[in-house]
């Protein structure tokens, strides 16, 4: 089991090669498609210190984040160059900023009433972060949370399963189909093979690997 001292210890340690250095492009080029209301908000889970974050807030929206580990909240901030505030609650740290508030603790705490206002989640670290036993319960936990006008955008990897054991790991198509089909209208947007987009999965012995992009609308 991938357990939070496994991730804590990876930001300490520095080991984040699942951190993307630039905004990602299907957030980009997708993100018009399921633009939530102006003043609205949008929240990342397992956010780490993902540009995208940045990217979101100059489009006009509040950012909300959940991610465990103090190094990367407080990297975003320093890295960008934005004042935040800290408080202290009884279940997170949260780091506040104009437009952006990244809760420091675990998203299994998070509550209903932590995401009032929000009417879209961005979700490209958080599902493939986690193995297939954990899944069904964030599936679940993410259901309980969101707002009933909320939507989603999603990125997953699938790959062989048996080729590497992650994270990250592989999420089948038909998995997210089964668990969000209830909730949402789902429409696969882009399935492409990025194997040879980075060297180390073919290093790894993968060889294939799918992104797949997609939107989940109430």
């Amino acid at each position: 089991m991938v357990d939070h001292q496994h991730w804590l210890d990876r930001w300490k340690e520095n080991r984040i090669g699942f951190h993307e250095a630039s905004v990602n492009r299907h957030l980009q080029t997708r993100f018009a498609q399921l633009a939530p209301p102006p003043d609205s908000s949008v929240f990342v889970p397992f956010c780490g210190k993902a540009q995208d974050m940045c990217w979101i807030a100059q489009q006009g929206y509040q950012v909300i984040g959940i991610e465990l580990s103090q190094i990367a909240i407080e990297a975003f901030f320093e890295e960008n160059s934005i004042a935040f505030e800290r408080a202290d609650s009884d279940r997170f740290t949260a780091y506040r900023s104009e437009n952006i508030c990244l809760l420091q603790g675990d998203f299994f705490d998070l509550r209903k009433d932590d995401l009032d206002g929000c009417e879209l989640v961005y979700d490209r670290a958080a599902l493939i972060a986690l193995e297939h036993d954990d899944r069904p319960r964030y599936y679940d936990h993410m259901l309980s949370i969101m707002t009933a006008s909320c939507n989603m955008l999603l990125i997953t990897l699938e790959y062989d399963q048996m080729e590497m054991r992650g994270p990250p790991f592989s999420v089948p198509t038909d998995e997210v189909l089964q668990r969000y089909r209830d909730a949402f209208t789902i429409r696969l947007l882009k399935v492409r093979d990025i194997i040879d987009h980075g060297p180390r999965w073919r290093k790894v012995g993968l060889t294939a690997l799918n992104e797949s992009v997609f939107s989940l609308v109430r």
